[in-house]
């Protein structure tokens, strides 16, 4: 008597078990669609559509997770986008230094770029910054600009050359992340910050 009782139940829970397996298995792995695109709208087309249950339709927006191809013409683009915010400027001049801080108003003013130059030849280095950390470092005199990625030197452009420099010694990079990490502050402080 229990047995009968019991078997529908058992057959029921077979049942579920080979349907979950078999739908476990209809189903096809998650696969992207498309070519990279900006569903977050930051400008930049490093997100992908991603297809979960095999339909062909994309289903949801993976963000970020294509790194661009960071060539001349982007570190560029970059540049001209950083020294381009608008911000309000000052100056000091202490002996023949001229100092420029420029800053987003605000409840704390943030900092988005900072320079130092020698004012009888133009020579010295600005500082751009991209959150609170410096994204970039342009040597006037020369033309050279060096970028960071929080705080790690990332790339190097030589004004007279085209192409991108990514492969640096130990000196360039104990020099240029020196520079990173304490060119800013030294300016700020003529300004009292």
């Amino acid at each position: 008597m229990t047995l009968v009782k019991l078997l529908p139940i058992a057959l029921l829970l077979l049942t579920s078990i080979v349907a979950g397996d078999s739908l476990a298995q209809s189903q096809q792995p998650s696969r992207q669609i498309g070519q990279g695109i900006d569903c977050d709208r930051d400008g930049q087309n490093d997100d992908l559509r991603v297809d979960d249950n095999g339909d062909g339709i994309p289903d949801r927006c993976l963000l970020n997770q294509i790194k661009p191809a960071m060539n001349r013409a982007n570190y560029d683009r970059e540049l001209k986008e950083l020294q381009a915010q608008p911000c309000e400027k000052a100056t000091k001049i202490v002996k023949n230094v001229s100092y420029m801080m420029c800053s987003l108003n605000g409840g704390s003013k943030i900092i988005i770029s900072a320079s130092e130059a020698l004012m009888e030849v133009g020579d010295g280095v600005g500082y751009w910054l991209k959150g609170n950390r410096v994204r970039a470092i342009v040597f006037f005199g020369s033309g050279h600009v060096v970028f960071f990625n929080r705080g790690v030197l990332e790339a190097q452009i030589v004004s007279y050359k085209a192409e991108v420099t990514t492969v640096f010694t130990a000196d360039e990079r104990q020099q240029f992340e020196g520079l990173e990490r304490n060119g800013v502050n030294k300016i700020l402080q003529i300004f009292g910050r």
